[in-house]
């Protein structure tokens, strides 16, 4: 019953023109801090020693592995920088497209589509607002239903006190009638 939002081939591309985008532009703030700190480390003697000192200290594990290059720890951390700040731009990108997806579907169900419903698997956010759109649509859908039977009760109801009120009428009606053209033998009658 439940689908997950199908993205059209535009979407995909904007997607992974997004992510592609994101990539360079982030490989680019790499290299521009990479080189300013290369920079700093190269003009600043105190803080190349520092960082010698530190390099010749530091061990990790039990074979005592030096740590000999910042740079390469440097990218490490860029590198998992980098794929959080993709990750999160295009799962913002999409939930974005899941949102155009559910208002596109929203105008459909407002133009008079009152048998149509969400049926989309979205983010846990959204797929509240999506269950509240459904509900939404069903008590409309019910109300109005209910609203067609209280006119139809309503029509029956005048068209049976009319009959009632017109059938005597119609006697009172003939009888004067009679009266008034004098067509009656005594005053009895």
């Amino acid at each position: 019953m439940s689908e997950k939002v199908k993205l059209t081939g535009k979407e995909k591309s904007e997607l992974w023109i997004e992510g592609i985008v994101t990539v360079i532009l982030l490989l680019m703030l790499n290299f521009a801090l990479l080189v300013l700190i290369n920079q700093m480390i190269a003009h600043n003697p105190g803080l190349e020693n520092a960082i010698w000192g530190v390099k010749t200290n530091l061990t990790f594990g039990s074979r005592g592995f030096h740590l000999w290059s910042w740079s390469n720890l440097f990218l490490a951390l860029m590198a998992i920088a980098d794929v959080i700040v993709v990750y999160w731009r295009l799962a913002r990108r999409y939930r974005q497209m899941q949102m155009r997806h559910v208002i596109a579907e929203l105008h459909f169900i407002a133009d008079g589509h009152l048998d149509h419903r969400i049926k989309f698997e979205v983010n846990t956010e959204l797929q509240k607002v999506v269950s509240s759109i459904n509900a939404l649509v069903d008590s409309t859908v019910n109300s109005m239903a209910e609203e067609r039977r209280i006119e139809q009760s309503k029509d029956e109801l005048i068209t049976n006190v009319s009959h009632d009120i017109r059938t005597p009428l119609t006697s009172i009606i003939g009888y004067l009638g009679l009266i008034e053209d004098h067509q009656y033998r005594s005053e009895e009658e």
